[in-house]
């Protein structure tokens, strides 16, 4: 547990300003934009829904400005090296009518500093896998 709470400790510094945490490494940050053939609302809900079922603790739940911010933090037990120790962060924006909404997405990985030389692979195709799983909840495919 003292891992973790010094993590995101090490983490609010990194992601907000400087720190003075060491053997952190963090990726881009990325933006994307969801176009979503729903309500604002239901909207919101689809986006909660996504984010809850990747296992995200929510920061922000903001449904009447339309934020939700996110957190998927590494397990205690997750082997060095692999995706399960990075950490997510996603911060998404819904906005829209009784028809049509767009979700906007920022999000960014963060990985311990032993990480360093795989963070850049593993980290980055775990953030791109969570957010196409989130986007499939957003637009579900047709049914046939």
């Amino acid at each position: 547990m003292r891992h973790r709470t010094l993590f995101r400790s090490c983490l609010v510094g990194l992601i907000g300003t400087a720190s003075a945490c060491t053997g952190l490494v963090a990726g881009p940050e990325q933006s994307s934009v969801t176009p979503v053939p729903a309500s604002r609302d239901s909207a919101w809900v689809r986006a909660r829904r996504a984010l809850q079922g990747e296992s995200f603790t929510m920061d922000v739940t903001d449904s009447a400005g339309g934020r939700l911010i996110g957190s998927r933090w590494p397990s205690a037990s997750a082997q060095q090296g692999s995706s399960a120790a990075c950490h997510v962060n996603v911060n998404m924006t819904i906005r829209g009518d009784a028809t049509r909404s767009e979700v906007s997405s920022t999000s960014r990985w963060v990985a311990p500093g032993s990480m360093s030389d795989k963070a850049p692979t593993v980290c980055e195709q775990e953030r791109a896998e969570v957010l196409e799983r989130t986007a499939q909840v957003l637009v579900p495919p047709p049914s046939p």
